[in-house]
């Protein structure tokens, strides 16, 4: 599955885009994606990614939704971004409950994890730097 780090960037600059005006309540949380995956799995991220109160998996408001939403908005942007990359081929849907998600990533093999781990950080970094971008453009007046 190869993926394009251009098609990559600009999905999660898409995503992002819309939450640069409450960028505050939400860029924390968005630099510790990386290494909350690497230290506690995929599994645990899918968990963490969802709000309670959208239980359909959509991404949060980052604008109208509650702190908790808006702190979790890039978590979101992530979940969304690797299914639509990795979606099809590895039947994962940004909806799934936590429960789901387990089930599918447990019948994943080895080599399948590995490569939806090692995604799942490429675009942590992708949100990292777009949210520095964001920061940056909004800071100083600019369009992004």
């Amino acid at each position: 599955m190869p993926v394009c780090s251009y098609e990559l960037d600009r999905e999660v600059f898409r995503l992002l885009n819309p939450g640069v005006n409450r960028l505050d309540d939400w860029q924390g949380a968005a630099s510790g994606i990386a290494d909350y995956v690497a230290s506690w799995g995929v599994e645990r991220f899918w968990a963490m990614s969802r709000s309670q109160r959208l239980l359909g998996g959509q991404l949060p408001d980052a604008a109208e939704g509650s702190e908790e939403e808006r702190r979790y908005f890039a978590w979101s942007v992530a979940r969304v971004v690797l299914c639509k990359i990795a979606g099809n081929e590895l039947r994962i849907r940004e909806n799934m409950s936590t429960d789901n998600f387990q089930e599918r990533f447990r019948d994943l093999d080895f080599n399948e994890q590995v490569l939806l781990t090692d995604l799942l950080i490429e675009i942590a970094e992708a949100i990292q730097f777009w949210t520095m971008r964001l920061k940056d453009a909004r800071d100083s007046g600019s369009p992004a």
